[in-house]
């Protein structure tokens, strides 16, 4: 799980942001920040551990993620607002079981949630960086996140067929058929590139919004190259991504939500 969390924390550009911490406290950070990630994927191992999931059996995690956060040097007191989107993030999952798909949900809002943990990590080194807090506004990174969340849902696709676990992209190829998914998440990149692009031209002396740009420049054209090779991946895999695990799920549950809400019907 180490390997996993450097990785990520690699591509999403934080051993720069790092490099902005004073360096006698730079090594403690990082290994904070690596065990607020393994808390949170534990949560996810969790949500991925059974269907069927009762609220009450998420406590441990969020009193983990919490004391990961305490050790962090965030406050208790706000700890709560610190985790709001990783509790909508959960509550996106957890509509699953109702039988409600991403597809049904606004894209944006969709891989805005979905970047939760990394919004989260990026916080903490900002709130630990006065040199960052000077010169560089967190939601700059906005579109960044959207695309390389994109990018982990395409590149998990084979990895995600058997398991259960949200992957917007294998939904939106579900619902809307190879082609049409396509455009709409090629769509949604190129728009995110763009929304990227004309903060940078706004203020083209701004270093961090142009360093911020190169990085989405570079995360859009990959992104939008693993989607074009999607036809492929899933022809040489043999997928059939209706017989995705958490797909089939989702199906079930709506049928029986339908069926249930026709049963009340007819009783009244």
């Amino acid at each position: 799980m180490r390997q996993k969390i450097l990785d990520l924390f690699e591509y999403r550009e934080f051993p720069h942001l790092l490099s902005f911490v004073e360096a006698v406290d730079r090594e403690v950070l990082m290994e904070n920040l690596i065990a607020i990630q393994e808390a949170i994927y534990h949560l996810d191992l969790a949500l991925e551990s059974k269907w069927e999931i009762e609220d009450a059996e998420f406590k441990p995690h969020w009193e983990a993620i919490t004391q990961t956060l305490l050790d962090a040097g965030v406050p208790r007191e706000e700890t709560h607002s610190y985790l709001s989107n990783i509790r909508t993030y959960l509550k996106h999952e957890m509509l699953l079981r109702d039988g409600i798909p991403p597809t049904q949900l606004d894209i944006e809002e969709y891989y805005y949630y979905k970047s939760c943990d990394v919004q989260l990590i990026r916080r903490i080194i900002y709130d630990q960086s006065p040199i960052l807090q000077r010169q560089m506004k967190l939601e700059s990174w906005r579109y960044f996140d959207y695309i390389t969340e994109v990018n982990d849902d395409v590149t998990d696709i084979v990895e995600d067929h058997e398991s259960i676990n949200g992957n917007g992209v294998a939904f939106y190829l579900n619902d809307f058929g190879l082609e049409e998914a396509k455009l709409i998440l090629e769509g949604f990149i190129k728009s995110a590139r763009v929304q990227s692009s004309n903060y940078a031209l706004e203020k083209p002396n701004d270093q961090w919004l142009q360093f911020i740009e190169r990085v989405t420049e570079k995360a859009s054209y990959d992104t939008l190259a693993l989607i074009g090779q999607l036809k492929s991946v899933l022809l040489h895999q043999e997928i059939e991504i209706e017989e995705n695990k958490t797909i089939k799920l989702v199906a079930q549950a709506n049928k029986l939500k339908q069926n249930t809400e026709s049963n009340s019907l007819i009783v009244n």
